[in-house]
């Protein structure tokens, strides 16, 4: 951390702010008010809280997590409780932080577009926004990921056709039992890729998934594991929701195109039921974003980073 950050985590340490560590995680997960929180979200918060030195703290009755990012800058991601609070109230309190802190405006990351306007009518205060692409979240139906239509996505047919039926491919439900099956797919997926490739744009989802292992109970997150002739080759898990939406977190594979049977075989066994299928960010990375805009029509949870000042 810079000077400065350096500066506003010790301020943030004396009011009261925690490190995000494992022990916090049913802390972090519990504040999933009209689902703003997903649990990727809560694994990479605690995953990377040591090394982004993310620290969180519940203030009037938000929780709220304090970003410390490696360009230097800093904001705070507000998480709001299912029942109502007073919005006025947490950003009034926040905003003093942050000049106590010495910052010359209150940012806050990751709003979701629907809320805008709660944060617009917040009284003393001139808000700024810009649109995060990278953060905004792809939501499909099942049918659209299951008939992978258009043009641009012929190539996706044709490599899911190679493994549909095929004898030599077989599939196990995920169980406490057999979930660490998921760390020998990524220790031989990590074995050809470039580390600060992953951390650039994702962080390290190894870590992240040894926190969803500690957490899997094959009722709340559920998944599958795909096998090829016997060795397993990838693996997929997944949340549905009370309200019946479904999160997709994690899907890892060691073979080309494996990812995309594993995302039609979880959308037609398991999913095909559900309202809608987050798909998550594509977190800025191009490939990605890429991939998600061509899988099917989708609904785009767009995200903004605000900065607040007072007016005046």
């Amino acid at each position: 951390m810079n000077e400065e950050q350096l500066h506003i985590h010790a301020c943030l340490l004396a009011r009261g702010f925690l490190p995000a560590d494992s022990k916090s995680h049913e802390t972090i997960k519990s504040f999933n008010g009209d689902n703003l929180l997903y649990e990727l979200t809560a694994c990479l918060i605690v995953t990377w809280s040591g090394e982004l030195h993310i620290l969180y703290n519940i203030i009037h009755g938000f929780l709220c997590i304090a970003n410390f990012y490696s360009d230097g800058t800093f904001s705070f991601f507000i998480i709001r409780p299912a029942a109502r609070h007073d919005l006025q109230q947490i950003v009034d309190t926040l905003y003093d932080i942050a000049m106590e802190a010495g910052l010359d405006s209150l940012p806050v990351w990751n709003i979701e577009e629907r809320f805008l306007d709660d944060h617009r009518r917040l009284k003393g205060y001139c808000m700024k926004t810009r649109y995060d692409d990278g953060m905004s979240e792809y939501v499909y139906s099942a049918d659209s990921l299951l008939n992978l239509e258009g043009g641009m996505n012929g190539e996706k047919r044709y490599q899911l056709r190679k493994f549909i039926d095929k004898p030599n491919i077989s599939l196990q439900t995920l169980s406490r039992e057999n979930i660490t099956l998921c760390l020998d797919i990524e220790n031989r997926w990590c074995s050809l890729q470039n580390c600060d490739l992953c951390r650039s744009f994702a962080g390290c989802s190894k870590k992240s998934l040894e926190i969803m292992i500690d957490i899997f109970d094959g009722s709340v997150y559920q998944g599958i594991i795909g096998y090829v002739d016997n060795i397993p080759a990838g693996y997929l898990i997944f949340e549905i929701s009370n309200d019946d939406i479904a999160y997709i977190y994690f899907i890892k594979n060691v073979i080309p195109n494996f990812s995309m049977y594993l995302y039609y075989i979880a959308v037609k066994r398991y999913l095909n039921n559900v309202r809608q299928i987050n798909n998550g960010a594509d977190l800025g990375k191009q490939g990605l974003q890429l991939f998600k805009k061509r899988l099917g029509t989708h609904i785009l949870i767009r995200k903004h980073l605000c900065t607040f000042t007072k007016e005046g």
